[in-house]
């Protein structure tokens, strides 16, 4: 049973977006102000707060007062690659920071148009190599993302591997967006199902903006096409409503051909893509809260 709270945001959200003629108006995204719902996130009191560079990459750090073994998250946001950064992420980083007690680097990564593929992942690896270069083990770093931040997850991990590098401790993916070939039959068979993502003719245009000249079948966009050998732990989280929801289960599935054999699945029942942003204030989803705290618990798992 859907709890109220997300019984009523899957409402709102829905009438809301049925009004809308897209999501993220490729056209118009360098005009587009994307703020958070829930901006008390940055008043939270076990966190420090502050943003630095590598080299010309911003980075937000939230630094937990509580960590005391240097446990370390690196976030990758979602937003089709086109949208969102911070402040549409800052409660959802805050949260999860609280749950698993750990520090947070979320880097503020190129986005389509101005800066398509591989702009995103050039990006999340020099985030890594950072962390790595500043005395924090892979055993205590954990990557996590959702929706298209779950697929620059995916793509960072074989540059990782390509590059020789640990490792990181595990990996938590939200919703994560694995096939901009969009040939799974959820995106069809669930289309009308899922109030956040519309697979229109706008959502062509984005997957353009963000390839370019490369074929979606890259597996380097499309990780579900990828090698995924000798890949860490993984938790992979999707909702029942979501266009996407194929691209989550397709991954587990070859997460497991590949020989992983600590692969966790949780789907929730009637909630929508990436609802876990919905994780604070009064009007925050239960399900949302009780979800990032299973990533907190996977994550207690790999890194002591």
């Amino acid at each position: 049973m859907v709890s109220l709270r997300g019984r009523i945001w899957f409402s709102l959200i829905n009438r809301v977006l049925k009004k809308l003629d897209t999501v993220f108006d490729i056209d118009k995204l360098d005009n587009q102000k994307l703020g958070s719902s829930f901006p008390n996130w940055k008043k939270a009191d076990f966190v420090d707060i502050s943003e630095f560079k590598i080299d010309k990459l911003d980075v937000l750090r939230l630094k937990n007062i509580n960590n005391k073994n240097k446990k370390t998250l690196l976030y990758l946001h979602g937003g089709a690659y086109v949208a969102c950064g911070s402040e549409t992420h800052g409660p959802l980083i805050t949260m999860l920071s609280m749950y698993s007690l750990s520090d947070v680097y979320f880097p503020i990564y190129g986005l389509a148009p101005k800066n398509p593929f591989p702009c995103a992942i050039n990006d999340a690896l020099t985030t890594y190599k950072y962390l790595l270069d500043n005395e924090v083990s892979a055993d205590k770093i954990f990557v996590a993302g959702d929706s298209a931040g779950g697929g620059l997850t995916l793509a960072l991990l074989q540059k990782i591997r390509e590059e020789n590098l640990e490792m990181p401790a595990c990996v938590a993916l939200i919703s994560p967006w694995t096939d901009l070939t969009l040939s799974g039959k959820s995106v069809v068979d669930r289309a009308e199902r899922d109030p956040m993502i519309k697979l229109d003719s706008n959502f062509d245009k984005i997957i353009e903006a963000y390839v370019g000249n490369e074929s979606t079948k890259n597996p380097l966009i499309s990780p579900i096409f990828a090698d995924l050998n000798n890949f860490p732990p993984f938790q992979v989280q999707v909702a029942s409503e979501e266009a996407i929801y194929d691209d989550s289960t397709r991954l587990v599935e070859r997460l497991k051909e590949f020989g992983n054999d600590k692969v966790e699945f949780i789907e929730w029942k009637g909630l929508f893509h990436v609802f876990q942003a919905f994780c604070m204030g009064f009007l925050a989803i239960p399900e949302a809260k009780k979800s990032l705290r299973e990533i907190a618990k996977f994550s207690e798992k790999y890194i002591s």
